[in-house]
């Protein structure tokens, strides 16, 4: 029945791509001819006939976003999405276009995808479909070709004869370089920086390889150690004196929460945007390599990436500049599973020995074995290891931190309390972070009692570290009530496919199926802030402040009773994700003038966007279908799935994947969700 439900469901899918075209118009066709333009934009129209943008037909106010409006009477350039190049300026607007025609094709095409593909009824079927997928896609591509070649040829010719003003180069180059992707919120966080008078001789030692002008000095070094040893601190801390030096740099800071994302995927094109961000000499030369090799932008061929993004650039400017490039990967652990990092290790190890004499990385991770095994070895990287770093000046500093941390305690604790905690840290900085934070006076809570406890406990490293974790949440929670509400809470936090700020978790959580668990976040969180950062600011994600908290709760052996399974967590958030988008998405979504402009024409779409489509809505409308191959047999779930495939709702679905630069996961969450059916036929 539930093969049958999909192919009714189909009926609908076969011509909701054209319904949301009819409803949305260029908003959701900008997205897929922005997808369209990645392929063919790589090379040039050869032969094609110059074409005059025709200025479009003028549309009544009352009419622009008519949904039953005629394609006749559409303004006249809508039909030029296909590939096309801009003359900015006062100079005659020329596009080399692959027809609409090709245009009309794709979007066919992906109709009877979307309708027959997605939601056929046995795998032979899907693989038939995805020959001629292969098929198609291969006889476009050659068309292109050979069409493109000659006309982006006489363009460019065109365009070197004309005077273009510096500023409409750099539009040009900001244009171009949007093609790379980039990674979001990876950057430099000043506030993890190493607490002020500590790290003083690794942060030397780091400054002195950086400035050696030795041509043999490695370009890489590898800082490792355990958990808790503070890399990521003197990660952030040489990111900032880069930056406060005038240097050219990146920084890129790998998190466990975002490994779904495959931030692995973006670490070259992240890095090239920030150098040419940051040096407008790398920009252009950034930008012509970009033109002359569209495919640059979206190969999975990372190594040939890094040599045409970096290495080249890096190359061409060091001849001119004796300016120091400075690039921190922080955290390459926490990548994903090692198959991740494959590619990002083969660069480093193949590749990093032909960076110029004034390029340095700065790497830091834990000594995992496949990490260990592919960087100890090599000539061009030196190795170096935090738990090697002298004792007696580790000891010094987390003295110094721990001193300042309790020195407003008025003399509650001697020199000599102080220096017990430092010793009992064992060389662990988040161990003393959280030693202070257990020990700082407030309700209910005597500090001495507290200093007591810590130094009793035994064992060393990651251990001592587990040890603080379950003191901690032993004192928070007490009680079979409290220890469900937490587990309940964590579990939510921790199988997101995305952190969530508490406003967005406590909308999730008022459409979880049981009233029970329909509680607001903050009965627990409000107590977790030694934990996680974002408790005290409802839009703000919450995050782990070290990795190693979210490790210790998901490993039975570790954590004991305050260990988090999944339990029936996918089933809740699939559910809640589908009852909050029935209830949130609707028609026109933010509510725009109307659908005849591009996206990328539309003022302050992303504010917009940010106003109307809230977080836990978005997060809905992309992983719904994730937490739904994860969830087990449920009549209620796959009702809401039936209702939401076979309704209306699945064009305002799309329109919000459109306005949110997310329509090219379209395809993939229904794949899952036809996935889900065709494993659990229950109904």
């Amino acid at each position: 029945m539930a093969l049958g439900m999909l192919t009714a469901a189909s009926e609908v899918c076969v011509h909701f791509f054209f319904r949301c075209l009819r409803l949305t118009r260029t908003r959701i066709a900008d997205s897929v001819a922005s997808e369209t333009r990645r392929i063919y934009r790589r090379s040039p129209l050869p032969n094609q006939t110059n074409l005059r943008a025709s200025p479009g037909t003028p549309v009544s106010s009352e009419d622009q976003f008519h949904p039953e409006r005629s394609g006749t009477d559409r303004p006249s350039n809508e039909r030029m999405c296909g590939v096309h190049i801009e003359v900015l300026g006062d100079q005659e607007l020329r596009y080399v276009t692959c027809t609409f025609d090709i245009c009309d094709n794709l979007i066919s095409f992906i109709g009877v995808r979307l309708g027959k593909n997605v939601f056929s009824p046995t795998a032979t079927t899907v693989a038939n479909y995805n020959s001629k997928l292969d098929q198609l896609m291969q006889e476009l591509r050659d068309r292109a070709v050979l069409n493109i070649q000659g006309g982006v040829q006489q363009i460019r010719e065109d365009l070197a004869s004309l005077n273009i003003p510096e500023s409409v180069q750099r539009v040009r180059d900001d244009r171009t370089l949007d093609t790379l992707s980039y990674a979001g919120s990876v950057g430099l966080n000043q506030a993890k920086k190493c607490f002020d008078g500590t790290r003083t001789e690794i942060l030397k030692e780091i400054i002195h390889w950086i400035n050696n002008t030795d041509p043999v000095t490695p370009r890489i070094l590898w800082l490792h150690g355990q958990a808790g040893k503070g890399k990521s601190a003197i990660a952030h801390t040489t990111a900032m004196q880069a930056k406060n030096l005038g240097n050219l740099w990146s920084c890129f800071c790998f998190t466990r929460v975002r490994q779904h994302e495959g931030l692995h995927k973006k670490l070259v094109t992240t890095i090239a945007r920030d150098l040419a961000d940051r040096d407008p000499r790398f920009r252009l030369l950034l930008a012509g390599i970009i033109s002359n090799n569209y495919a640059l932008t979206d190969t999975e061929d990372i190594a040939e990436q890094w040599q045409k993004l970096i290495v080249e650039p890096l190359s061409q400017l060091a001849s001119s500049s004796a300016r120091n490039v400075i690039i921190v990967i922080d955290a390459l652990d926490e990548s994903g599973v090692d198959d991740t990092r494959d590619g990002i290790l083969e660069i480093l190890t193949t590749h990093g020995a032909n960076l110029p004499a004034t390029t340095r990385i700065l790497l830091t991770s834990r000594p995992l074995a496949d990490i260990g095994e592919a960087l100890r070895t090599k000539q061009h990287i030196l190795a170096k290891s935090l738990d090697d770093v002298d004792y007696d000046a580790t000891t010094r500093d987390i003295t110094l931190y721990i001193s300042t941390k309790l020195k407003k305690l008025d003399g509650t604790f001697c020199d000599e309390n102080i220096r017990q905690l430092a010793a009992k840290s064992g060389g662990v900085f988040e161990w003393a972070r959280l030693a202070c934070d257990f020990i700082r006076p407030r309700m209910g809570v005597i500090p001495k009692e507290r200093f007591c406890r810590v130094v009793s406990h035994t064992g060393d490293g990651s251990n001592l570290l587990d040890g603080m974790y379950t003191t901690f949440l032993g004192e928070l929670v007490q009680g079979s009530s409290e220890l469900l509400r937490f587990r309940s809470v964590m579990r939510q936090i921790l199988w997101s496919k995305e952190p969530l700020s508490i406003k967005a978790l406590d909308s999730m959580r008022e459409e979880f199926p049981l009233e029970t668990e329909c509680y607001p976040v903050r009965i627990v969180l409000n107590f977790m802030a030694s934990f996680l950062s974002g408790t005290t600011d409802t839009s703000t994600p919450i995050r782990p402040f070290h990795a190693s908290f979210y490790d210790f709760l998901l490993d039975k052996n570790r954590s004991g009773e305050f260990f988090i399974d999944e339990a029936e967590v996918h089933n809740d958030l699939a559910l809640a994700s589908l009852r909050v988008m029935q209830a949130g998405l609707r028609f026109n979504m933010c509510a725009l003038p109307t659908s005849y402009m591009r996206n990328s024409d539309v003022v302050d779409l992303a504010k917009k966007v940010e106003e109307n489509i809230p977080m836990h809505l978005l997060y809905s409308c992309r992983y719904w279908a994730a937490h739904l191959q994860n969830a087990k047999v449920d009549a209620e779930l796959g009702q809401h799935v039936k209702e939401f495939v076979s309704g209306e709702q699945i064009l305002f679905w799309m329109e919000a994947l459109g306005v949110s630069k997310f329509i090219s996961e379209a395809y993939r969450v229904l794949v899952s969700a036809e996935q889900w059916f065709q494993v659990r036929s229950f109904l």
